[in-house]
């Protein structure tokens, strides 16, 4: 598939519909960091898209594959009142969200893994990364970050440290970048603002449904540390319950990371 540049005239009109402001490149360092510097400058809520990154992140500080205009990329950059406690809730309420869009644009099905990547058949296909800026009292400024592989080649593919996968090798019907991109704009930003804490039951009720290690064996990796034990789903903070043989840990996503382990 050749590169293309999405749509931006198209784009631009889904984005500004919702009274964001519009931030397009061809190429930066990175959606997240342009988010935030365009917040500190205008002091509005933005949409940033790019059909490259040279310093693309993921959580931890990870590296992401950034080809020219074969995937998406792009950051959310939304204002809430959310209390901190609760402000783990959003990358699972994205993650929701970018699971509706891509069933809708792409008819393809897509499982969570937490707290922040979208998979197909235990292959990674996206993630997520949220990054926030207080503006006031229990009222912050969030980037919320998106990244979702499309147009990937085998050889891109292999050079990714995981087992990955791309829309065009999973979806049912042919892709369209920018149909996906304008979608997943729409339900991300249609679902933080709907998003209320205080029905994390429900929220957490909906992401065990897409949880593809949902009561599975996992390993919860914390430094040197590994811990093994079962996916109990999540607290109403958005922290991971881990059952192990002393009864259920509680993990922070800022802490860890975790992989799936043999039944």
């Amino acid at each position: 598939m050749p590169a293309e540049p999405i749509n931006e005239t198209a784009v631009r009109q889904a984005v500004e519909q919702h009274g964001f402001a519009w931030h397009y490149r061809h190429h930066t360092e990175s959606t997240n960091a342009d988010v935030l510097r365009y917040q500190q400058q205008h002091q509005r809520e933005v949409v940033a898209v790019s059909e490259a990154q040279s310093a693309g992140r993921g959580r931890r500080g990870r590296q992401w594959l950034s080809p020219f205009a074969r995937n998406i990329y792009c950051t959310i950059g939304i204002a809430r009142e959310i209390p901190a406690s609760r402000q783990g809730l959003l990358s699972i309420v994205t993650g929701l969200a970018l699971c509706q869009a891509l069933q809708q644009s792409a008819d393809t099905i897509v499982g969570l893994k937490w707290p922040n990547d979208l998979l197909v058949d235990g292959r990674k296909l996206g993630g997520i990364l949220i990054e926030s800026r207080p503006l006031g009292e229990a009222s912050f400024y969030f980037a919320i970050g998106f990244g979702l592989n499309v147009y990937m080649s085998d050889k891109e593919l292999a050079a990714i440290p995981q087992p990955a996968t791309s829309l065009v090798q999973v979806a049912a019907n042919e892709v369209d970048r920018t149909r996906v991109l304008i979608t997943s704009i729409n339900m991300v930003i249609r679902s933080i603002r709907e998003f209320d804490h205080r029905a994390a039951p429900e929220l957490i009720a909906e992401f065990a449904r897409f949880d593809a290690l949902h009561d599975r064996p996992i390993e919860v990796i914390a430094g040197d540390s590994r811990i093994r034990g079962i996916n109990r789903g999540i607290t109403s903070t958005g922290q991971l319950q881990l059952e192990t043989e002393q009864g259920i840990e509680i993990h922070s996503a800022a802490e860890i990371s975790l992989r799936a382990v043999p039944d």
